[in-house]
């Protein structure tokens, strides 16, 4: 049995804070179960009706964080939780987190437009960028 991660303590008031004000910022050091755990306990919250899209900056990011939830959930990627790489997916129907590259996340926006969709109703856009100072 794995030791819970650090932002396990903080999620009850982060959900509170976004059922509440619809809004909230998160700051924790790397490592801290942002990527992995935020997403999961948004969707378990019922806080998302849609898709959840998550941006990370690399491949390997992205499918490791997609694998990481749906091992969480007892699943594979490609289930409730996908990813969408340059190359390589792993998502269908019943998906309702998806990973993406920067590339990948501006294609499903481009998609979104096409279809006559408004993106910011139909996705959360969950960011995992950090940028050096």
């Amino acid at each position: 049995m794995t030791a819970p991660l650090p932002i396990t303590d903080a999620l009850p008031q982060l959900l509170e804070a976004l059922k509440s004000h619809r809004r909230a910022v998160l700051q924790a050091p790397p490592g801290a179960g942002k990527t992995t755990l935020v997403p999961l306990a948004l969707l378990q919250a019922g806080l998302v009706t849609g898709r959840i899209v998550m941006l990370e900056p690399r491949r390997l990011a992205a499918r490791a964080a997609a694998e990481r939830m749906a091992q969480t959930l007892g699943e594979k990627p490609g289930q409730t939780v996908g990813y969408r790489v340059r190359g390589e997916a792993r998502c269908g129907p019943d998906t309702r987190i998806e990973v993406v590259t920067e590339k990948e996340e501006s294609l499903l926006r481009i998609n979104e437009v096409l279809r006559g969709r408004e993106v910011s109703d139909s996705k959360s856009l969950v960011t995992d960028v950090i940028r050096g100072a």
